[in-house]
Protein backbone atom coordinates (compact mmCIF):
# COMPACT_ATOMS: atom_id res chain seq x y z
CA UNK A 1 0.00 0.00 0.00
CA UNK A 2 1.42 3.55 -1.43
CA UNK A 3 2.56 5.84 1.47
CA UNK A 4 -0.02 8.70 2.00
CA UNK A 5 2.31 12.36 1.90
CA UNK A 6 0.57 14.83 4.16
CA UNK A 7 -0.77 18.04 3.00
CA UNK A 8 1.96 19.88 4.86
CA UNK A 9 5.11 17.66 3.88
CA UNK A 10 3.69 18.13 0.21
CA UNK A 11 3.03 21.98 0.65
CA UNK A 12 6.69 22.03 2.16
CA UNK A 13 7.93 19.78 -0.96
CA UNK A 14 6.99 22.49 -3.69
CA UNK A 15 9.26 23.29 -6.06
CA UNK A 16 10.33 27.03 -6.11
CA UNK A 17 8.96 29.58 -8.47
CA UNK A 18 8.48 33.07 -7.95
CA UNK A 19 5.45 33.12 -6.90
CA UNK A 20 5.99 31.17 -4.35
CA UNK A 21 9.23 32.51 -3.26
CA UNK A 22 7.05 36.22 -2.91
CA UNK A 23 3.97 34.56 -1.25
CA UNK A 24 6.92 32.66 1.64
CA UNK A 25 8.77 36.26 1.61
CA UNK A 26 5.17 38.13 2.64
CA UNK A 27 4.83 34.82 5.09
CA UNK A 28 8.46 36.42 6.71
CA UNK A 29 9.21 39.96 6.97
CA UNK A 30 7.04 42.65 7.19
CA UNK A 31 4.82 44.27 4.37
CA UNK A 32 6.25 47.51 4.36
CA UNK A 33 9.66 45.36 2.50
CA UNK A 34 7.26 44.20 -0.40
CA UNK A 35 7.82 47.03 -3.02
CA UNK A 36 9.37 47.24 -6.26
CA UNK A 37 9.04 45.64 -9.41
CA UNK A 38 12.11 43.05 -9.12
CA UNK A 39 10.92 40.10 -10.78
CA UNK A 40 10.95 37.16 -7.99
CA UNK A 41 11.74 34.81 -11.32
CA UNK A 42 14.93 35.40 -11.67
CA UNK A 43 15.73 34.35 -8.23
CA UNK A 44 15.04 30.97 -8.31
CA UNK A 45 17.81 29.87 -10.67
CA UNK A 46 19.91 31.67 -8.27
CA UNK A 47 18.63 29.67 -5.34
CA UNK A 48 18.57 26.30 -7.66
CA UNK A 49 22.73 26.95 -7.60
CA UNK A 50 23.33 26.74 -3.95
CA UNK A 51 20.54 24.07 -3.43
CA UNK A 52 17.79 26.01 -3.02
CA UNK A 53 14.93 23.83 -4.57
CA UNK A 54 11.51 23.61 -2.24
CA UNK A 55 9.89 25.88 0.19
CA UNK A 56 11.27 24.02 2.65
CA UNK A 57 14.72 25.02 1.28
CA UNK A 58 13.73 28.59 0.68
CA UNK A 59 11.80 28.62 4.15
CA UNK A 60 14.71 27.58 6.37
CA UNK A 61 17.20 29.61 4.45
CA UNK A 62 15.28 32.93 5.43
CA UNK A 63 14.09 32.13 9.01
CA UNK A 64 17.57 31.17 9.87
CA UNK A 65 18.95 34.52 8.87
CA UNK A 66 15.87 36.64 9.64
CA UNK A 67 17.57 38.74 12.40
CA UNK A 68 20.73 39.31 10.76
CA UNK A 69 18.69 40.55 7.41
CA UNK A 70 16.62 42.55 9.81
CA UNK A 71 19.07 44.50 11.35
CA UNK A 72 20.64 44.98 8.28
CA UNK A 73 17.81 46.42 6.77
CA UNK A 74 17.05 48.96 9.70
CA UNK A 75 20.89 49.91 9.39
CA UNK A 76 21.03 53.86 8.68
CA UNK A 77 22.82 54.12 5.17
CA UNK A 78 25.61 57.06 4.42
CA UNK A 79 25.28 59.92 2.77
CA UNK A 80 26.09 59.10 -0.09
CA UNK A 81 23.94 56.00 -0.21
CA UNK A 82 21.25 58.06 0.60
CA UNK A 83 21.72 60.42 -2.22
CA UNK A 84 21.68 58.23 -4.21
CA UNK A 85 18.28 56.03 -3.19
CA UNK A 86 17.11 59.73 -3.79
CA UNK A 87 17.81 59.95 -6.92
CA UNK A 88 17.10 56.35 -8.13
CA UNK A 89 13.89 55.76 -5.65
CA UNK A 90 12.72 59.68 -5.18
CA UNK A 91 12.63 61.76 -2.07
CA UNK A 92 8.98 60.24 -0.70
CA UNK A 93 10.09 56.89 -0.81
CA UNK A 94 13.77 57.87 1.03
CA UNK A 95 11.89 59.86 3.55
CA UNK A 96 9.68 57.20 4.35
CA UNK A 97 12.22 54.72 4.70
CA UNK A 98 14.29 56.82 7.06
CA UNK A 99 11.11 56.95 9.62
CA UNK A 100 9.68 53.75 9.26
CA UNK A 101 13.42 51.70 9.68
CA UNK A 102 13.59 50.07 6.21
CA UNK A 103 15.57 50.21 2.61
CA UNK A 104 15.53 46.74 0.80
CA UNK A 105 12.98 45.39 -1.13
CA UNK A 106 11.93 41.20 -1.24
CA UNK A 107 14.29 40.50 -3.49
CA UNK A 108 17.31 42.31 -1.84
CA UNK A 109 16.70 40.63 1.14
CA UNK A 110 16.96 36.91 -0.65
CA UNK A 111 20.05 37.79 -2.11
CA UNK A 112 21.15 39.07 1.20
CA UNK A 113 20.53 35.70 2.78
CA UNK A 114 21.85 34.10 0.43
CA UNK A 115 25.42 36.28 0.44
CA UNK A 116 25.21 35.79 4.52
CA UNK A 117 24.29 31.72 4.21
CA UNK A 118 26.91 30.83 0.86
CA UNK A 119 29.51 33.85 0.70
CA UNK A 120 30.68 35.84 -2.02
CA UNK A 121 29.91 33.18 -4.82
CA UNK A 122 26.20 34.11 -3.95
CA UNK A 123 26.83 37.79 -5.38
CA UNK A 124 24.47 38.89 -7.93
CA UNK A 125 26.18 42.42 -9.37
CA UNK A 126 24.37 44.75 -11.64
CA UNK A 127 26.35 44.52 -15.07
CA UNK A 128 27.23 48.26 -16.85
CA UNK A 129 25.42 49.16 -19.51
Amino acid sequence: MPRMVSSRVSKLNESLTGALIHKVMAQIFPKKNDYGTASFDELVPELLRFGIRTRKDFKQLMVSNKRQLLEIDRSPLSAWEILHAKQTLGEEFVKDSIRRQYWFAFPALVRTAMELEFGEEACVYEEEA
